[in-house]
């Protein structure tokens, strides 16, 4: 599809008002009378009405692996007091909402509903960023609302999310994400009013709360320089209009110098691994991401290392990532909205996934505000194909598929989440030869107080490392009597499970 040449200029377009104020409205018509939240109610009942169906079945998850240490054992996240004598501590807003939920009497459920609400938000949130941002990046497009609408229905259904959304911990990923799109929508708005300082100030300030949620937020403010290039317009006063930001994040990277927490995180990340072993791994990581959890697979703890030499593997998403980076560059005269939901999706997954070492390779709660990128470009490929009548039918009923789809599929997933157990079975059921999903599959068979599967699990942990330590003390714990060889049946089994047609043919 092409969505038209690009904007040179937004002031010439809409003068003094913004973009969106003289090209036409939102929804391609008149302005009329109603307010403007009167005419977004529709839309946003349904992103809510989405999130409310693909999650309905997360308000009973219980709490997993992080949670316990990250929330039930950490006093900052307890009590206002506990979070109090934290300070100066890393993700302080972040720690203050756990300790928030907990004073009011929350539990795990009041903690899923905060998430789930959040998430819902989030989606609300993208929609009004991208019916404006449409009106520029995709001008012939002709109906900006009902692409920015998909869009946001796509972000709010996708089963990545439940790691940031049905997982308790990953509110670091989604609270985050809702401070970050309200500074973009923040910026975007008050170009339309430059005199206002307030107006100007409000999105380097709710940047600086993303920041205090997860540090990850720093690469926002190169959000609206990708728009800017991807437009067509001056980079150079598109810097200028960055520099609160700017200030904002130099603010924090003193603080975070001078945390003894973030001294510890950052030293840790740097330790991790070599800038070599961390460019070939992420190298996997994208093509992991691109062909695994973008398409709705999901994995809390994915079987995916560092390799030790160039692979198949490896070549196979080099070439990946550099059809999708020259994709980027090519459609941006004719495309723009391609080039801005590429960039989108690189920007927003660099903090986790680029150069700055992490103990995991990849996670899919990393994929969680990125995801926007390619919904945005699906999206407007498909509303694109709506507007000419041979491929209306095909498009709204691939849309249709999609959300539907997608929705299923996010509500199977947050069934893993009913129980530790349930959610360690399905990790190793997908990583059996990790030993780390093995050792955490003990480890909770250990709390339902099933001894025996317990061992078992450690078995398996020690058959494939045998110098895991934990594994061995754990077994000790489980099973003081067990001496015999480290043997894992069940791994066995979890792979002829995923691989009927071998099996068959081993048994015939």
């Amino acid at each position: 599809m092409d969505a038209g040449p690009r904007i040179k200029s937004e002031v010439t377009m809409a003068g003094a008002h913004g973009a969106e104020g003289r090209l036409r409205s939102p929804r391609g018509e008149a302005a009329t009378s109603q307010t403007p939240l009167v005419r977004a109610l529709p839309a946003i009942s349904i992103l809510i009405a989405a999130v409310l169906a693909a999650y309905a079945n997360a308000f009973t998850a219980t709490w997993q692996f992080d949670d316990f240490a990250a929330i039930l054992g950490n006093p900052a996240a307890q009590s206002l007091a506990g979070w109090w004598h934290a300070l100066p501590g890393i993700r302080p807003l972040l720690k203050l909402s756990y300790a928030f939920t907990h004073e009011t009497g929350g539990g795990v459920i009041a903690v899923h509903a905060t998430n789930i609400a959040i998430h819902a938000l989030n989606a609300c949130l993208l929609w009004a960023l991208l019916r404006r941002w449409l009106l520029t990046l995709a001008p012939s497009l002709e109906h900006p609302d009902l692409a920015a609408l998909l869009a946001a229905l796509l972000f709010a259904v996708h089963p990545a999310a439940t790691e940031a959304v049905t997982y308790a911990s990953g509110r670091s990923i989604s609270l985050a994400a809702t401070f970050c799109l309200g500074a973009l929508l923040a910026d975007d708005v008050s170009r339309a009013h430059p005199s206002d300082r307030t107006l100007a100030w409000s999105g380097p300030a709710a940047f600086a709360l993303a920041l205090a949620v997860r540090e990850t937020a720093l690469v926002i403010p190169v959000i609206p320089l990708l728009r800017a290039w991807a437009t067509g317009r001056s980079l150079r006063a598109e810097f200028r209009r960055l520099r609160r930001y700017a200030l904002v994040a130099a603010i924090a990277a003193v603080a975070a110098a001078l945390t003894p927490g973030y001294q510890r995180f950052f030293g840790a990340s740097l330790d991790a691994r070599s800038l070599v072993e961390q460019a070939m791994g992420q190298l996997l990581a994208h093509g992991y991401l691109l062909t695994q959890s973008l398409l709705g697979v999901c994995n809390i703890d994915p079987d995916l290392r560092v390799p030790a030499h160039v692979s198949p593997a490896l070549i196979a998403s080099a070439l990946l990532l550099a059809v999708l980076i020259a994709t980027m560059f090519s459609s941006r005269r004719h495309r723009p909205w391609l080039a801005f939901a590429i960039g989108w999706y690189f920007v927003l997954l660099a903090p986790a996934n680029s150069l700055l070492p992490r103990l995991d390779l990849v996670n899919d709660r990393h994929l969680y505000l990125a995801v926007a990128g390619p919904a945005l470009a699906l999206s407007c490929v498909l509303v694109g194909a709506c507007a000419r009548p041979a491929g209306r039918l095909l498009a709204c009923a691939s849309a249709l598929v999609l959300c539907t789809a997608a929705a299923f599929a996010t509500a199977q997933r947050n069934t893993d989440y009913r129980s530790e157990v349930a959610l360690w079975q399905a990790t190793v059921r997908d990583s059996p030869d990790k030993a780390r999903a093995w050792l955490n599959l003990g480890y909770a068979y250990r709390l339902a107080g099933d001894t025996p599967q317990a061992a078992a699990a450690y078995r398996c942990a020690l058959a494939l490392e045998p110098d895991n330590e934990q594994a061995a003390i754990n077994l000790g714990l489980a099973a003081p009597e067990d001496a015999g060889p480290m043997q894992c049946p069940a791994r066995q089994a979890v792979r002829e499970a995923a691989s009927p047609s071998r099996t068959e043919k081993r048994r015939g």
